[in-house]
């Protein structure tokens, strides 16, 4: 489905809409739809006036990814509000019951190059802090700064910046889409004495549908374990995602050799893992080839079997040893005591839905994430992450600190069981939750300095700094996180950010253009 690549405008009584942003227009007020739910309305759009179920609706646009029917009443019900109806007096979409939808409005279409001519526009920023909008609505690119409500400081803008958001309004679809992101937008800093490695996804072997979860999963599993060694840098399981997008491999059921050392040679990886597994009865093989990245030569290979699925958690470990040793690193004996069920949760039924929230989190479905995390911990009420999971969502996604406070408070109540690094990235979680900004600022420079590998904290620490409008602060920590990692496209994104801010438009112009090449 590739609806987001049309180039029409779309005049739907009243409002309008352009697909390349996602941005809706309706009396003057401007609203962005998140990605799925701009795929939903232009579905039906290209559909009209056919009745469209459920199932089709859910299969072109979630493509087979695990979502309750919740998501798309969602993306129906954001629609509505973006277009003015409700669904007591539909005008344009109309609900069959248990069926589907069918969108019933008038459309007018014309060409999206068709602009008229502007010589200037007056843009208003708004204290993010004070009105409670969250990151995700306000630093992805400078079209989604809106009209503020509370705090203005207006600024003219000339016809070379106005072009500049033009480009960016064509391509914010694009790069908000999860994970459209250019090849070499995601690398692996290389920090002497520490080995740079990229794990792949897993080989569903047997195609058994009940464990396919643990593609990603143990993956996952393997990268918070071999995380512990403080000789190795691991590509996250979000860079993971983004570089096997990019490379057409994010649905693959098999992960190639030669397609596994293309993409960790993008991260700039020495090592690279693959692995698959098999569910023979009650039991479950896993098996992992360790490779050199640039050669491609094999390294290693180990294999283990559980005998049941539950005891996968206490037998990766036991990989990880081994490939650390392979890897010419060991585990500090106190992780190895601990291992991954002792630090995370020893119940696998609720690592699955922690595993699946992490990628609907990604996929910008708080929702979902939210209530997979919910059933993670009814299974194991003591899974800190979980908790802390919820906590962040609601704290830096949601902007809803009194929702995210128990949580973040449960998981700091079990510190045993969390890393100190996690235990960093929560109390700054608390402080975002609480609203209180110089906390904020004061637990993200402590993170920084004490693990300056870690882009999410640049990343939060600069904005937070935007928000209380110290630019100059804000500009530093976006060009110290870029020594560290000078091709992460999120940091080149606030910086465009911040240079548009403090009217430096051509600096702001080549950090986007740099997005969008």
């Amino acid at each position: 489905m590739n609806h987001g690549a049309n180039k029409l405008i779309y005049r739907l009584a009243e409002a309008e809409l352009d697909p390349r942003s996602g941005l809706v227009m309706r009396h003057g007020q401007e609203k962005y739809l998140r990605p799925k739910t701009l795929q939903v309305l232009l579905y039906l759009l290209a559909e009209r006036p056919r009745l469209v179920t459920k199932e089709e609706l859910m299969e072109q646009v979630w493509q087979g990814t695990a979502v309750t029917d919740d998501a798309l009443v969602q993306s129906i019900v954001e629609i509505r509000k973006a277009l003015g109806e409700t669904s007591q007096q539909p005008r344009f979409i109309k609900t069959f019951p248990k069926t589907g939808y069918r969108f019933i409005g008038e459309v007018e279409t014309r060409d999206a190059l068709a602009v008229t001519e502007i010589t200037s526009v007056e843009v208003e920023y708004e204290e993010e802090w004070e009105t409670g909008r969250t990151s995700e609505e306000v630093t992805h690119s400078p079209a989604q700064l809106e009209a503020p409500t509370r705090y203005r400081s207006p600024h003219r803008i000339g016809v070379a910046a106005l072009s500049l958001f033009v480009a960016l309004a064509a391509g914010w679809y694009f790069w908000q889409r999860p994970p459209a992101l250019p090849s070499a937008a995601v690398t692996l800093p290389h920090v002497p004495g520490k080995k740079p490695v990229a794990v792949m996804y897993f080989e569903n072997r047997a195609g058994n549908r009940e464990l396919d979860w643990l593609r990603e999963g143990l993956a996952d599993m393997l990268i918070a374990s071999l995380s512990r060694s403080q000789r190795l840098t691991l590509l996250s399981r979000q860079q993971l995602a983004a570089l096997l997008s990019h490379a057409g491999q994010e649905n693959a059921a098999q992960i190639k050799l030669e397609d596994g050392l293309e993409i960790a040679k993008r991260a700039q990886a020495e090592m690279m893992i693959l692995g698959g597994f098999a569910r023979l009865g009650d039991k479950v093989r896993i098996d992992v080839t360790l490779h050199d990245a640039r050669t491609g030569q094999l390294l290693a290979a180990e294999s283990l079997v559980a005998d049941t699925p539950a005891q996968i958690l206490t037998q990766i470990d036991l990989l990880s040893l081994k490939l650390a040793t392979h890897l010419g690193t060991a585990l500090p004996d106190t992780e190895v005591q601990r291992g991954l069920a002792a630090t995370m949760t020893n119940n696998l039924d609720a690592y699955r839905y922690y595993s699946l929230a992490l990628e609907q989190s990604r996929m910008f479905q708080l929702h979902e994430a939210i209530a997979l995390l919910e059933k993670a911990l009814a299974l194991d009420p003591n899974f800190a992450m979980a908790h802390a999971r919820i906590g962040y969502v609601y704290a830096v996604r949601m902007g809803q600190g009194e929702k995210a406070t128990p949580h973040l408070e449960k998981a700091l109540a079990l510190a045993d069981r969390l890393s100190e690094k996690d235990r960093w990235f929560i109390t700054a979680w608390q402080a975002t939750a609480a609203r209180n900004p110089a906390r904020t600022i004061e637990v993200y420079r402590e993170l920084i300095a004490r693990y300056p590998l870690e882009t999410e904290a640049y990343l939060r620490l600069n904005y937070v700094l935007q928000t209380q409008n110290r630019f100059a602060e804000a500009l530093a920590v976006i060009r110290q996180g870029l020594v560290t990692d000078p091709e992460a496209q999120d940091l080149h994104s606030h910086l465009g950010a911040v240079y548009l801010r403090l009217g430096r438009y051509e600096e702001s112009q080549a950090a986007y253009q740099r997005l969008l090449l």
